[in-house]
């Protein structure tokens, strides 16, 4: 089963899911930083990022989802899967603390 998670204190599930209020473009700008001294490759509309003498993976699934409208403002969301691989708990956290940091917008 795939979790949905917006935010994690302590325990990062191998694979999960999230909807992000972001579009490609927007998405590929705050990656590198999102990553960090981690390596990324673009396949489609997938996302592998390895570190470690690429022992470490994680693969992120890209998927199209309706804008969300509130009032009248349109927000581009897109779907994202993460699946980590030969990564701990403390490693896990770890690069998703830094990847929630970078990609948070303002007021949350």
């Amino acid at each position: 089963m795939v979790e949905k998670s917006h935010a994690f204190s302590k325990e990062i599930p191998e694979i999960f899911e999230r909807d992000m209020g972001y579009n490609e473009k927007e998405f590929f700008r705050v990656l590198p930083a999102a990553v960090g001294e981690y390596q990324f490759s673009r396949n489609e509309n997938s996302i592998e990022i390895t570190h470690h003498n690429n022992q470490h993976l994680i693969k992120l699934d890209l998927s199209a989802l309706p804008d969300r409208l509130l009032g009248s403002i349109r927000i581009q969301r897109m779907g994202v899967q993460f699946s980590f691989s030969n990564m701990d708990d403390k490693e896990r956290l770890k690069f998703m603390q830094r990847f929630d940091s970078r990609f948070q917008r303002g007021g949350g």
